[in-house]
């Protein structure tokens, strides 16, 4: 795991553009303590931060060919690594290290078209290829590792200079050859505000863009060309679709889970586990234990509120397998005391509550270890959220034309609530939503229900609404196209959008910021490919997840596996109440709001945020974390921010 950045088509010095992709590096120090290296070119420098798992002598990067000709930089882990291996050294290509890093540099002197189609991993990097003149920056299959690319505009004859990096942080804005580049983009803003992040290839800025998932983009360095390649598409298994039978699919996920977390356990240092005490987390961890690779601690996240707290379910979990647990407790006073450095490791605004309780637990696992596996993706891959039984309820509700948009109106009737902090709020939240799951047609339904609130009902919070098809057109069309059942095109849209630009990027940032690998074992494409092949019969039914709960009732009890899904929740809505308010009060200062022009006064300032603490504090939660990064990156900078939120 590590960050890289680079320039190319600049025209510098080579002693200025080291410089330049030095301070990159400095500012993701986080990322990779260490090492990094650079290596300048007129064409491009590359450079990196290390933070050494696998081959922690001799994986040093940038990292070049026998001959100069090719120049890698990498940031994340291929699992398979040592299988390729075996298999290039069979037809007699020669390795110096035993480094993950040197299999795709190999990879691609063999193959340079279609080296990510041979990876089991996650991974964004970025080869500069001297001999075919051509930069290749490539992003794994879900998007778990970030890879972000500033363009700016041509200079005459000369093609526009190029940057790109692991974090928008990296970039050095008042670099004139893409300064233009970071202009604020408030329809970006708006559409943050609506889903709790930034959502499809677009950022927070005009001229910054993410490389997709599963994307290749290669920039042809004598003309300045760049054009990019989709490299793989989800194809849901057809041996899943062939099962008829609960045992049938419990043996083939226990088999693909078992290999996936085996081979995510391939490390040179210790490795720890993330243990909510959920069906997900608790399975990997056994996973884990049964491996035999290596003795694996579990870490979990604990609050004082019975409603949000697990641990207890934690705990059982991790004395059935034998394995050492450590619980930190987020309460009013931790939060306040780590708000402002969680909020500062985004380097774009997130809106995510649980972020909060991601970078804690990160944080207290990277005081001992460097690599830790999660169970993200699983609710994704295997049907566990509400939203997927909408999309069931939608189904059976067309048989009778008119009912389900019948319905639909009906419960949009509710009062709106965006509020988890209570019983009955939570209810009005989940049927309001539900109404607009219920309502246009399919792709249209799953739109609305990846969104927190709607655009409309967050305009008035932004100076400059967003345009709708800009940010909703995109995932309108991927349903749209996606093949399938309804619930097989809304799980392949759920892992090109939602996931890679919220779960992600959640993990990535807490988990970076305290130099710690995390790793997603349901992510393997394998077991992706497996889980959304299988019929709905052993996924969606039985509360969702039904083969995963299945297998966690048959390692843990019936009692364990079948309570109430609880999620990782964080209760800022009450606490925006109360500890948070005085913060509020000088983060939506009407002077401090005027001044980045991209929030709205009228609706915040002057005290006026407190009706949207009254009526839809997850969204003013958004709205939090958007002034803040504003107040951190255009304002008066990050010390500003610990001040205004000690």
């Amino acid at each position: 795991m590590c960050g890289i950045a680079g320039l190319a088509l600049l025209d510098v010095s080579a002693e200025r553009a080291n410089a330049l992709v030095d301070a990159m590096c400095e500012r993701m120090h986080h990322r990779g303590p260490d090492g990094g290296g650079i290596v300048a070119h007129p064409d491009v420098t590359l450079g990196m931060k290390r933070l050494a798992i696998v081959d922690v002598e001799h994986g040093k990067q940038p990292m070049t060919n026998d001959d100069g000709t090719v120049v890698l930089v990498y940031n994340g882990e291929v699992y398979n690594a040592p299988a390729i291996r075996k298999q290039l050294e069979a037809r007699g290509v020669r390795f110096r290290t035993r480094s993950d890093t040197e299999v795709i540099l190999r990879l691609y002197e063999s193959d340079p078209e279609n080296v990510e189609e041979h990876l089991v991993g996650m991974w964004a990097f970025a080869i500069h290829d001297r001999k075919r003149k051509r930069l290749v920056l490539s992003r794994d299959r879900f998007g778990i590792k970030p890879l972000f690319v500033a363009r700016g505009p041509s200079q005459g004859a000369a093609p526009g200079a190029l940057a790109f990096a692991s974090e928008l942080g990296c970039f050095d804005r008042s670099l004139p050859a893409i300064e233009k580049c970071f202009a604020l983009d408030a329809g970006a803003a708006h559409a943050m505000l609506a889903w709790a992040y930034v959502p499809e290839d677009a950022t927070i800025y005009r001229g910054v863009v993410r490389v997709p998932p599963a994307t290749r983009m290669t920039v042809d360095l004598a003309s300045g060309a760049t054009s990019t390649r989709t490299y793989w598409t989800l194809t849901p298994s057809a041996d899943a679709a062939r099962v008829t039978t609960l045992d049938e699919a419990c043996e083939l996920v226990d088999a693909a889970l078992a290999r996936a977390v085996f081979e995510h356990l391939e490390s040179d240092v210790p490795v720890a586990t993330f243990l909510s005490g959920g069906i997900d987390s608790s399975l990997v961890t056994r996973y884990a234990t049964r491996a035999g690779r290596m003795p694996v601690k579990a870490y979990s996240i604990g609050f004082r509120e019975p409603r949000f707290d697990e641990s207890p379910f934690a705990r059982e979990t991790a004395t059935l397998l034998d394995v050492p647990l450590e619980v930190s407790y987020l309460d009013e006073s931790t939060a306040r005391a780590c708000l402002a450095p969680a909020l500062l490791s985004y380097d774009e605004p997130f809106g995510d509550s649980s972020s909060l309780a991601t970078w804690l637990l990160a944080r207290n696992v990277g005081k001992d270890y460097k690599v830790a596996l999660g169970g993200d993706g699983g609710d994704e891959v295997f049907a566990g959220y509400k939203k997927h039984r909408i999309v069931s309820l939608r189904q059976r509700l067309e048989v009778i034309p008119g009912l389900r948009a019948g319905l639909g109106r009906a419960l949009s009737h509710f009062p709106s609530r965006t509020d988890r902090s209570r019983g009955w709020t939570e209810l009005l939240r989940t049927v309001r939503r539900a109404a607009r799951g219920l309502e246009g047609d399919g792709a249209e339904g799953y739109v609305a229900l990846t969104q927190v609130a709607s655009l409309a009902k967050t305009a008035s919070l932004i100076s400059e609404e967003a345009d709708r098809d800009r940010f909703e057109g995109p995932a309108l069309a991927r349903y749209r196209t996606a093949v399938g059942t309804d619930l097989q095109r809304t799980l392949a849209c759920d892992l090109a959008g939602p996931l890679p630009n919220d779960m992600l990027t959640k993990v990535d940032r807490a988990s970076m910021a305290h130099h710690l690998e995390a790793r997603v074992p349901f992510l393997d494409h394998r077991v992706v490919e497996l889980g959304v092949g299988l019929p709905a019969a052993f996924t969606l039914a039985g509360g969702g997840k039904r083969v995963l709960r299945t297998l966690h009732e048959r390692a843990f009890g019936a009692r364990l596996a079948n309570r109430k899904k609880q999620g990782f929740g964080v209760p800022v809505e009450r606490w925006l109440r109360t500890s948070l308010d005085a913060a509020c009060e000088k983060l939506f200062d009407t002077k401090r709001l005027e001044r980045t022009g991209v929030l709205s006064a009228r609706a915040l300032g002057g005290g006026r945020f407190r009706s949207w603490t009254a009526s839809d504090p997850q969204l003013l939660w958004h709205a939090f974390a958007l002034a803040a990064w504003l107040e951190a990156n255009h304002g008066d900078g990050p010390d500003a921010v610990r001040e205004l939120l000690a």
